[in-house]
Formats: C-alpha cells, sequence, structure tokens
C-alpha cells in the first residue's frame, strides 16, 4: 500500500453520542425512528439519548484511534446539533463542539472526514416539509453545510456530501426524512428522491468548493452487488438492472453530470413527470466536474433472481427494485443477522467501480457480531478474522488490478447502536460497556481485535496474521 494510505475507522455521530438534547441540539429523524425488526431478530431497540456516551467520552475515544494509529477518522457532523429544526439559526454550541472535536483529531495526527448528512436530518423537516422530497429542505441543507465549512475551512481536508445517498428510496423516513405519499407509487418516490438527493449532492459539493477550493470532496454510496443467481440469461438481466438502480445509478449521475439513458427510460415508460429544471441540471453539472473521489461502504454481497412469476415488464422491474426476498448466496456464510460474509466481492467491488469511474476511492466496510465482556476482554477472533479476508481482498485489488484507493475505514472504532437500535449487534474495536438496558458504567475496553488492527496498520497493511497474545 502507498506510504500515505488513510487506514482508520468511521463512525456515525447519531448512533454513538447520546447527549440527547444538550447544548441546543434537536430532534432527528433517528431519534424518533419507529424501528423494523430485522427478520428472525429479537427486538430490544435502546433510545438514543445515551447511546454509548461517545458525545462526553470523544476526547477518550479518540485517544483510542490514536493509540491504534489511525491515519483517519470518517464521522458525522449531526444536523440536528448544528440546526436544531433544520430551517432555523445555527446553534454555535453544536459548531463550537465539533471544531474542537476536529482540533483534537488534529492534535492526534489523524485527518478529520466529515460526512455532511448521515440519517440525521432534523425531525423538523419530515414533519413540517416531508424531507428531500421539498425542494426547500435542499436549499435548508445547501446553508447548513455552509455553515459548517465556512467555521471549519483549512481544518477538514475530506468531506463527504450524503452517507449511502442511494439508500433514501428504500429507507426514506430515516435516510431522507420522507414519508411516501399515499397517493405516490414505490417508483415514483424513487425517481423523485434520486433527482432531489442528487441536487442536494451537487449544491454541496458547489458550495464546499466555494468555501474551501483546497478541500477534497466525494459522494457516497451503501454498496452491495448483484449477482445472479444462476446463468440463465433472465436472471443476468435482472442483476444488471438491479445493479444499474441501486449500485450505479447515483455516482453515474455524479460524474458525469447528466441522468443516464436507463433511468430516463425508467422515468418515461411509467409516465412519472420529475420536476428537474435548467438550473438545478447546470448545479448537478458543476458538481460533477468538480468531484474529487468516491466513497462507498461494503458489508455484504447479495444475488438476484429474475422475477419470471409477473410477465408485465413494468411490473417484473419494479418487484427486481424493491425485491424482499432476501435470496441467499449458497456459497457463503453469514453472520447471526443474515448478512453474508463475501470478501472477494469487496475486491470485485472495487475494481468494478474504479474502472466504470476512473477516480480515486475511499472504502468503510465491517462486522456486525453480538459479543460479550469476559472479565474485562472480548475475544473477537471473529472480527479479525473478517478484517483479514477483506483486507487481503483489497491489497490485491490495488496491488494486481491497479486499483486508486484512497483509504480503508474500519467501521467502527467503538460499539455504537446499530441503525435499528441495538446495542446487541456490536461493531467496534473498543467495547462499549452497557446493555441492552442496563447502561452500567460506559467503561472503554479494547478487544483483542484492537490490537490486531494497530499492528496491521504499523505495517502499512503487511501483517495480517492473527497471533497477538491478548
Amino acid at each position: 500500500m502507498k506510504k500515505d494510505f488513510l487506514w482508520g475507522g468511521a463512525l456515525s455521530n447519531f448512533q454513538a453520542e447520546g447527549g440527547y438534547l444538550e447544548d441546543g441540539k434537536g430532534l432527528n429523524v433517528y431519534d424518533t425512528l419507529v424501528v423494523t425488526p430485522e427478520k428472525g431478530i429479537e427486538p430490544m431497540f435502546c433510545d438514543t439519548k445515551v447511546a454509548t456516551d461517545h458525545y462526553h467520552h470523544y476526547k477518550e475515544d479518540i485517544d483510542l484511534m490514536a493509540e491504534m494509529g489511525f491515519k483517519a477518522y470518517r464521522f458525522s457532523i449531526v444536523w440536528s446539533r448544528i440546526h436544531p429544526l433544520g430551517d432555523d439559526e445555527t446553534n454555535e454550541a453544536g459548531l463550537n463542539y465539533y471544531e474542537d472535536m476536529i482540533d483534537y483529531l488534529l492534535s492526534k495526527n489523524i485527518e478529520p472526514v466529515v460526512s455532511l448528512v448521515h440519517f440525521d436530518m432534523p425531525d423538523h423537516l419530515l414533519r413540517e416539509y416531508n424531507g428531500f422530497l421539498n425542494k426547500q429542505v435542499i436549499d435548508f441543507y445547501a446553508e447548513h453545510v455552509q455553515s459548517i465549512v465556512t467555521r471549519m475551512k483549512g481544518k477538514v481536508k475530506y468531506w463527504i456530501t450524503y452517507n449511502e445517498i442511494n439508500l433514501a428510496p428504500y429507507q426514506s423516513d430515516l435516510v431522507a426524512g420522507t414519508y411516501c405519499p399515499k397517493e405516490m407509487s414505490k417508483s415514483e418516490l424513487f425517481a423523485h428522491l434520486t433527482i432531489n438527493t442528487q441536487i442536494a449532492h451537487g449544491k454541496a459539493v458547489n458550495v464546499i468548493k466555494e468555501v474551501d477550493p483546497a478541500a477534497k470532496v466525494g459522494g457516497m454510496i451503501g454498496h452491495a452487488p448483484f449477482y445472479p443467481l444462476t446463468c440463465k440469461s433472465e436472471d443476468i438481466i435482472a442483476a444488471d438492472f438491479k445493479n444499474k438502480m441501486h449500485n450505479y445509478l447515483p455516482f453515474d449521475i455524479m460524474t458525469s453530470g447528466e441522468l443516464p439513458v436507463y433511468f430516463k427510460h425508467f422515468v418515461n415508460s411509467r409516465n412519472i413527470k420529475i420536476n428537474y429544471n435548467e438550473e438545478e441540471q447546470t448545479i448537478v453539472k458543476k458538481a460533477s466536474k468538480q468531484l474529487d473521489y468516491l466513497a462507498f461502504s461494503y458489508y455484504r454481497s447479495n444475488v438476484q433472481s429474475d422475477m419470471n412469476d409477473i410477465e408485465n415488464l413494468i411490473a417484473k422491474e419494479d418487484a427486481i427494485l424493491f425485491d424482499s426476498r432476501q435470496i441467499k448466496n449458497p456459497y457463503y456464510k453469514a453472520n447471526e443477522w443474515g448478512w453474508q460474509i463475501d470478501s472477494e466481492g469487496l475486491r470485485y467491488s472495487l475494481i468494478d467501480l474504479y474502472h466504470r469511474y476512473n477516480k480515486p476511492l475511499f472504502v468503510e466496510n465491517g462486522i456486525g457480531i453480538d459479543e460479550k465482556l469476559i472479565d474485562g476482554k472480548v475475544y473477537d477472533d471473529e472480527r479479525i478474522s473478517y478484517y483479514q479476508q477483506h483486507i487481503a481482498s483489497l491489497k490485491t485489488a490495488v496491488e494486481d488490478n491497479g486499483v486508486d484507493l484512497m483509504g480503508y475505514l474500519a467501521w467502527s472504532p467503538i460499539d455504537f447502536l446499530s441503525s435499528h437500535k441495538e446495542i446487541r449487534k456490536r461493531y467496534g474495536f473498543v467495547y462499549v460497556n452497557r446493555e441492552f438496558e442496563d447502561l452500567l458504567d460506559l467503561k472503554r475496553y479494547p478487544k483483542k481485535s484492537f490490537y490486531w488492527y494497530q499492528k496491521v496498520i504499523a505495517s502499512n497493511g503487511e501483517d495480517l496474521e492473527n497471533d497477538i497474545k491478548y
């Protein structure tokens, strides 16, 4: 790996901070989210009042990251901590908090990588405006971005406009602050949110570059490649459609500034009337010429089959687009939550995205495990094995396939609440001592993987052996 490779970790602050309504913070869509349980998982959902109390422990947590040797740390600036209602004045206490965090990271020689919207839209914008389905909210977002970048100019080199932007139509309340209107089909919502989130991304890119031309800006998706279930042409066509709409569409628009032909056909064949004026098209086009890199998260691959019982082509495509069958790949095992582990899928994704877009890539990756603290220790060899496989695949993509990779961000440095508000699904290198209902003492305990990742970073990815004495 190159000498300036950005080894590190990533965290979404709204899942870790707590500090519920402290220092002027407002409610956001994660605070008020009504969780739909993952299939087969007993619901044990926490509230967000404390989470893992990163709000009060961030210096301790950053010290642990520095001990691991982090070169970069991606975190999110919680929208409702800066603009509590979203359409109100800037909360200076919120800006001060994140500026202090950034200053502390820099003092530890850790490069801050900042996500600007990460499932944390102020709840007020959902209730009063219906989020990004309403273009007023795009303007509120642009103003929000400007207030942050103006304060952090020269301190933050890397920005990400919108975390996992492609998931907006699928979990619209959490990702886009939007409820689907009763008179609107899922396909219509997909089309409108695709356009509106791209305008939001474009405005954010342009604002950042105007305020701080030296900054590097990236777009981000939640990437999960869809393999054909079989080598039948019907399954290949179905997987191709799903990959275009789920994985490629946001990056196709971000990098070209144009709506791709397949998306225009999708809209026209369904008689969807999109609102995308010339000024907005110019914004998106301008942003495409200023985009520096592409980021994506990778946790699993999926398989897709044809819906051969549906004869109408449009109905078939819609069924494929919103397919909830969760077909399993017979070649891969899964974690407790059914997420199949496919390390070579990361290599495939890196090669595919780099060759398609020819832009530097930045990847986020990790595994959630149900684990317990025993005598002050967590022997998470399963996590180490997962990272061993994925980092080995990543190295092959870089060294043998020529992928330009900026860095690798492990999800995540510390434990926090999952997107389903579960503490049982733990991702961190550091165990935070709390249970579902009992907050205990919130003490931090490095897991075995903490010391393993420390060694990986120190060796620039050369030493992946699990020979840690713990």
